[in-house]
This record gives C-alpha cells, sequence and structure tokens, in this order.
C-alpha cells in the first residue's frame, strides 16, 4: 500500500471544502461503445468524478482552494479576489468556497456582462460575490483589476487575499498531488493500477500537482493533458514551472521531462466549442449518464476517444479520465449540442 495522506505533502494551512475521495467509476458501456464501432484495442476505462466534489455543484479547484482560503484565513484575509472568463469554473467554486469560510468575494471576469445571467454566471451571484467586468478579453486589464481591488481593500482597512487565475500556483497544486495519492490508493484497491491519466489542462495546475505526486510515490502512471486554452508550447513550460515548484516542497524528484501537453482538440480557441468535443459530450453522456461542459471535459475527453480509436492503449490496460467538473456552463451555452 502506499503511504498515508499524514506527511505526503508539508503543513500548510488548510480549509475543508468537500468530502474525500471522489468516485472511481468503471465506464463499461462506454467501453462496449467503442468496441462497436470497431476499435480493434480498447482498455478499461474509469472515470474520476472531481465533478461530484461536495461544494459548489462540484470540481477539481475545490483541491486548490482548500489550499488557498487555508492561506487566506491564515493571513486574517477579509475578502479574495480571482479572475477568470465569464463561464469560469474557478471563479464559482472560489464563491463557493468563500461563502462556506465566511470571506468576501471579488470576481474579476474578462468581457462585459451578458444580458442574462445564466450557467455559472447565475451561480456567482446566488453565492453572492461581487462580479467586476473588464470591458476586454485583454490579460493586462485583468490583472489591472485584480491590483486595484486589492490596493482598494486596503485602503478601506480590509485585507485581500489573491487567487490566481485557475487557482493554479504551488501552492493550490498541492491539493493535485493530494489526488494523485488519492487516486492511486483507489486503484490499489480495485487491484488495476492505470497506465495513464487524461485530463483537460487550461492553467496548468491540476496537471502540474499530479505529476509531482506521482513522482514522489515512484509511480509510472503518466498524464496525458489536452490543452483547452493556449497552444502545447505556452502551457508545457507554466506545468513544468508548477510542477517543480510542488516537487520541491514535496520533496520529489523534478518532473518536468514528464509533462505531455496535445493540442490537437484545442479548436478554434479557448471558450469556443468543438464538433469533436461536442461529439464527445454526446457520447459520454448516452453511454454512461455523466455530463461534461464542451468548451474543458469535452475538448479533454474527445482526446481519451481519439487516443483509444488509434489505439494508443493496450487491450489489457486502464486509464482514468480525470472530469474536473463543469456542467453548469452546459446551461449558459447557446450552440445546440444535440438535435
Amino acid at each position: 500500500m502506499t503511504e498515508s495522506y499524514q506527511n505526503f505533502v508539508p503543513p500548510h494551512p488548510r480549509f475543508s471544502l468537500a468530502t474525500f475521495p471522489s468516485p472511481l467509476e468503471r465506464a463499461a458501456r462506454l467501453e462496449a461503445a467503442l468496441r462497436a464501432e470497431g476499435c480493434g484495442s480498447v482498455p478499461r476505462i474509469y472515470l474520476k468524478r472531481d465533478d461530484l466534489l461536495s461544494l459548489g455543484m462540484g470540481g477539481n479547484k475545490i483541491r486548490n482552494l482548500e489550499f488557498s482560503i487555508g492561506q487566506a484565513l491564515a493571513e486574517g484575509a477579509t475578502d479574495v479576489v480571482t479572475a477568470g472568463r465569464p463561464q469560469s469554473n474557478h471563479c464559482r467554486l472560489t464563491a463557493a468556497a468563500c461563502a462556506r469560510a465566511g470571506l468576501r468575494a471579488h470576481l474579476v471576469l474578462t468581457g462585459a456582462p451578458p444580458p442574462l445571467m445564466t450557467g455559472n454566471l447565475l451561480l456567482d451571484e446566488m453565492l453572492g460575490a461581487k462580479l467586476y467586468w473588464t470591458g476586454s478579453d485583454a490579460r493586462e486589464f485583468r490583472d489591472a483589476w485584480v491590483r486595484m481591488l486589492v490596493d482598494g481593500m486596503a485602503s478601506l482597512g480590509r485585507k485581500c487575499f489573491s487567487i490566481p487565475v485557475g487557482g493554479s500556483d504551488g501552492r493550490g497544486a498541492l491539493g493535485h498531488a493530494l489526488a494523485a495519492l488519492e487516486l492511486t490508493r483507489q486503484c490499489e484497491g480495485i487491484d488495476d493500477m492505470p497506465a495513464a491519466v487524461v485530463l483537460a489542462t487550461a492553467t496548468g495546475g491540476t496537471q502540474a500537482g499530479m505529476l509531482a505526486g506521482f513522482r514522489k510515490l515512484g509511480s509510472p502512471i503518466a498524464i496525458h493533458g489536452f490543452a483547452v486554452a493556449k497552444s502545447a508550447e505556452e502551457l508545457r513550460e507554466t506545468v513544468s514551472r508548477i510542477a517543480d515548484e510542488v516537487a520541491r516542497e514535496i520533496d520529489a524528484p523534478p518532473p518536468r521531462d514528464s509533462v505531455d501537453i496535445d493540442d490537437a482538440m484545442l479548436g478554434a480557441g479557448y471558450g469556443i466549442p468543438s464538433a469533436a468535443g461536442d461529439a464527445a459530450v454526446l457520447m459520454l453522456a448516452r453511454t454512461e449518464g455523466v455530463f461534461a461542459d464542451p468548451v474543458y471535459t469535452g475538448k479533454a475527453f474527445a482526446g481519451l476517444l481519439a487516443r483509444i480509436r488509434a489505439e494508443r492503449f493496450a487491450a489489457t490496460a486502464s486509464v482514468v479520465f480525470l472530469h474536473t467538473g463543469g456542467a453548469p456552463a452546459l446551461f449558459a451555452d447557446s450552440h445546440v449540442i444535440a438535435p
């Protein structure tokens, strides 16, 4: 058996936000559907259901936020500010975490407010978050707003803690190092250790933390990240930097040489659905009754399907798809997924 959770990461301020572990489920009907297509080498497929974590409609960012909110409380913060796109899952979960912790949430969102608040935006408002619109998609506008809010709170005698976009820094990624340990123990429990984990990579923290965690465990499990926000070249350096930072923190060998990112499913860019992603969303829903969103998990799941159809996995192997959440965005997207 692997080591216990105790001392896997050094002591850090942490605020409990969910019940762990998230479920690990076999996707047997999906496997059968792929065989029925004529796929000659279909591995055992498992879904790691971080979308079912028990806060704010779920999502993997809860793992980051336990450490980020813990640090905010340790520093005596009264307010928390973070930023993202309008349908940001991280922003929604930051608002939920702040509600749980008794902190005021401030969300800096790119662009202009839509005529109707739907999906994650509706939930942001229900959670009591204050929304600020930059009027532009430019990152520099968003970053300037964050700095302005932090400085403004200080002038009012409040202490504002800033969380980076996606919660992706060395502190937040510690939550995903623990996720690597959690998944390993679950797989030991069913005596089926996967060859690989497949996930969506946007801001890099999830892939980086899990890489460092597996490296500390001495695990041969590979992580295949599918880029959903930037090119593989741009993301690779971000993931490598965060992974190395986490590895130093948890006393693991540096995992920089293990960063695998594929941008074949990026399509027209971040936040823009693709035909492959839409088809993958429908296939998952109609075989397993599980919902994915079309711009994050849908594109990554399309990447998994493409690799299986290309016989990149042995039929005797198993693979885990990390379902990082995002289903609320389905209720904001106006494009037609299904006839």
